[in-house]
């Protein structure tokens, strides 16, 4: 572990991909974060998705004072995961290790020193997750820290899907083994350019074939802008049960009790489904349609609303936000 502020400039390269679009704002905050990193061994390569603000301008400063860091500039604008996606492409094929830091984070100064240190020392853990400040709560509930550090990569896919703990978190709060990631059936890409839960749904591909490391400490900050698109979408259309769902089905050969735990969840699915429709509510229930791998039969929506005027038997839609 690193003591006393001390600088660890030795060690497996790791990349630190930031992509941007506009973030004059914030983004000397982040490059400052990497830059005090107690863990020296980096390369931090910017994206910028066509800004138009004083980005460029601020990134270009910060070039002048650290040679590790790089400027890529897109010549035509990339919808979000796509410029994910491009970031990662752009990293070095030497790093050991990749790492997602949004122009709107930061990380603590410990971050990459107690990661790579946990990595380093597990050569079967593929992706290595904290606690973690998401807006103004600290998140990454659910682990027994007596239980060491390093977990059953499939378990921890089980439990989140069940909702017994949320450990993988933001894209933030995550950092990767590059073996790994070429694993992926969609490598050379790594993010889904569909989903709007792509951070989780990497984790759990990852997951799947590997170990899952976690440091019992606060080393990262993930900003919430609820205006956004991305998080408007979430909450305004409930996209989380379907994400649900489909990753439900995808990872079934995981779950004890599957169809009964799967049941459970289609019950409260098709209680909100029902409510959307007798509300009419067409944005939400195209959207759904749309995404929605595993479609609702007729049966299904008539039973829901059934179930869902019986007294005692009320899905109340909080539960659905998990």
């Amino acid at each position: 572990m690193i003591k006393n502020n001390k600088k660890l400039t030795e060690g497996p390269l790791v990349s630190i991909g930031v992509p941007v679009y506009n973030g004059d704002k914030y983004i000397s905050e982040c490059l400052d974060s990497i830059i005090a990193q107690t863990y020296q061994t980096w390369e931090c390569v910017i994206i910028d998705n066509c800004s138009t603000d004083n980005t460029n301008a601020i990134v270009t400063s910060y070039m002048a004072k650290d040679q590790r860091i790089k400027l890529v500039k897109n010549k035509d604008f990339l919808d979000v995961m796509q410029n994910w996606n491009e970031t990662y492409r752009n990293t070095s094929p030497e790093a050991v290790y990749f790492k997602i830091v949004p122009a709107d984070d930061w990380l603590m100064p410990e971050y990459l020193s107690e990661t790579v240190t946990l990595l380093e020392n597990n050569a079967g853990v593929g992706i290595c997750s904290s606690y973690r400040i998401d807006g103004s709560k600290v998140r990454g509930n659910g682990l027994d820290i007596y239980k060491g550090q390093i977990f059953n990569g499939k378990k921890i896919v089980t439990d989140e899907l069940l909702l017994r703990i949320d450990v993988t978190g933001s894209g933030n709060t995550v950092i990767f083994r590059n073996s790994v990631l070429r694993e992926l059936p969609i490598y050379p890409k790594i993010f889904s350019e569909v989903s709007l839960h792509v951070d989780t749904e990497l984790a759990y591909d990852i997951l799947s074939r590997s170990d899952f490391g976690f440091i019992f400490k606060v080393l990262s900050y993930t900003r919430r802008h609820n205006e956004s698109i991305t998080n408007s979408m979430v909450y305004r259309l409930n996209t989380s049960i379907c994400f649900r769902d489909n990753q439900l089905i995808k990872h079934k050969n995981l779950i004890d009790d599957f169809k009964k735990h799967y049941r459970n969840h289609r019950v409260k699915y098709a209680i909100l489904f029902a409510k959307r429709f007798l509300n009419r509510r067409k944005d939400w229930l195209k959207w759904h349609k749309t995404h929605l791998e595993n479609k609702f039969t007729f049966a299904e929506v008539v039973g829901a609303i059934i179930c869902n005027n019986l007294p005692g038997r009320r899905c109340h839609e909080q539960d659905d936000q998990k």
